[in-house]
């Protein structure tokens, strides 16, 4: 399956929390988080457009908002994750906003052996750090 065609979907319900039952993977978002899902998955859920909707500026212009990067529309986790992970999953993102600078130059090394420049903003770091797991769920070289 191509994973370069990841469609960023944005949980927009009432409610605080909603787990997806729709498309059966099982995945939870937080109120106005972004997911990266598999067109066969977006395609349903974007079906209730009171719950969920495509939020690509959204994920371009506050990529703290993004969650998840899911690339096996089956069981809702990243392709070839089994049992064995690395000490974070690299595509269950932790919150990159909650983090400081320094934690997000350490997160990029230690779980993409990427080096961020310390005088890039925040907002910048954060973006990079999306656009590597990204690159990684797309099958692409580190």
């Amino acid at each position: 399956m191509e994973q370069s065609n990841l469609i960023p979907v944005m949980y927009i319900g009432k409610k605080e929390r909603k787990t997806d039952t729709v498309a059966g993977t099982g995945l939870e978002w937080l109120a106005n988080q972004i997911h990266f899902v598999p067109p066969l998955i977006a395609s349903k859920l974007i079906r209730y457009p009171d719950v969920w909707r495509e939020a690509w500026d959204e994920a371009e212009e506050d990529p703290g908002r993004v969650g998840l990067v899911v690339t096996d529309p089956q069981t809702g986790t990243a392709a070839g994750q089994g049992t064995e992970q690395s000490q974070i999953p690299p595509f269950n993102m932790p919150n990159l906003q909650g983090m400081k600078k320094e934690d997000l130059v350490a997160f990029s090394l230690g779980q993409f052996n990427h080096q961020l420049d310390n005088g890039l903003k925040k907002d910048e770091m954060i973006q990079q750090i999306v656009s590597l797991a990204n690159s990684r769920a797309a099958g692409e070289p580190n």
